[in-house]
């Protein structure tokens, strides 16, 4: 028996609205070309008792909607990356092509089970890149699910998937980039480390910092010969160092590395707890 549809007009409306917000917003002169986005989905509209998160975004200047930790920790992992234009969170997807997929899938579309009233769908995060080396821009779509939502270990150790109507909307999403040929990729908090984020996040705090390029450039090699004659010395003591040389205060320097960090003027490895007492890791 093939399932029953019902247009939800109050989705169809609110969606209009979206629109015409993100149409009113585009008009205007903006500091980031997705300054204007409005989400389709904010946290005020998710009625579940979950840990949301409105984040000001230093990069796109905009606040940011994300609708767990485990979104948020991937939204700022993905936006501290240098080929990363733009990010556009809780993306609607157009309904009669959604709809079209998931009958010919036979599955049932994303409703709401006792009207039969159609949702739109939504991708987590749309993201835009650009090719470093050739300067080509290209889309990827991020579904973001906690991993023990959607996989388990089999008795003989294997990850198989579990939750099987999750992965029947993931597939209606991923067929619907995919015929866009947009890359659709599953994500996880796994794809984003407590650390990472955390290194981040302290790395943001001096993000809009005033320092010249000559500061700048000077406090780089300083930092980089007093880490190539110590690897293994604490971070404290090559700040220690570069203030000395500088002759600016430990604040400022500290100040300036969290500068070149965040803006990858230096390549840290930021898997591994960037702490004053303890050693700095960098990329090989």
């Amino acid at each position: 028996m093939k399932p029953i549809y019902k247009v939800n007009i109050k989705e169809l409306a609110r969606l209009r609205e979206w629109k015409e917000k993100c149409d009113d917003a585009r008009k205007q002169k903006l500091a980031h070309h997705f300054q204007y986005y409005r989400p389709f989905i904010n946290i005020d509209a998710v009625n579940s008792i979950s840990r949301r998160h409105l984040y000001s975004c230093p990069i796109q200047k905009r606040l940011i909607h994300l609708l767990s930790d485990g979104e948020a920790n991937a939204y700022k992992r993905l936006i501290f990356e240098p080929d990363i234009l733009g990010i556009r969170e809780q993306f609607p997807l157009h309904l009669p092509k959604t709809l079209e997929i998931a009958k010919s899938l036979k599955f049932i579309h994303p409703r709401n089970w006792k009207t039969k009233e159609l949702y739109i769908m939504t991708t987590d995060l749309l993201v835009d890149r650009v090719d470093i080396e050739t300067g080509e821009v290209y889309q990827q779509s991020y579904n973001f699910k906690y991993w023990d939502a959607i996989y388990q270990y089999s008795e003989d150790g294997f990850v198989i998937q579990k939750s099987w109507r999750t992965w029947q909307k993931n597939k209606i999403e991923e067929i619907y980039w995919l015929e866009k040929n947009v890359k659709f990729i599953q994500a996880t908090e796994r794809d984003s480390s407590k650390v990472a984020v955390q290194n981040i996040t302290w790395f943001q705090m001096q993000h809009d910092l005033d320092v010249e390029l000559q500061e700048l450039e000077q406090f780089k090699a300083y930092f980089i010969k007093s880490y190539k004659n110590n690897p293994r010395a604490w971070l404290e003591e090559h700040l220690s160092s570069v203030c000395k040389l500088m002759n600016s205060s430990f604040r400022d320097a500290q100040a300036i590395f969290q500068f070149a960090a965040y803006h990858h003027e230096l390549s840290l490895n930021i898997e591994y707890p960037i702490r004053l007492s303890e050693p700095v890791a960098v990329n090989a």
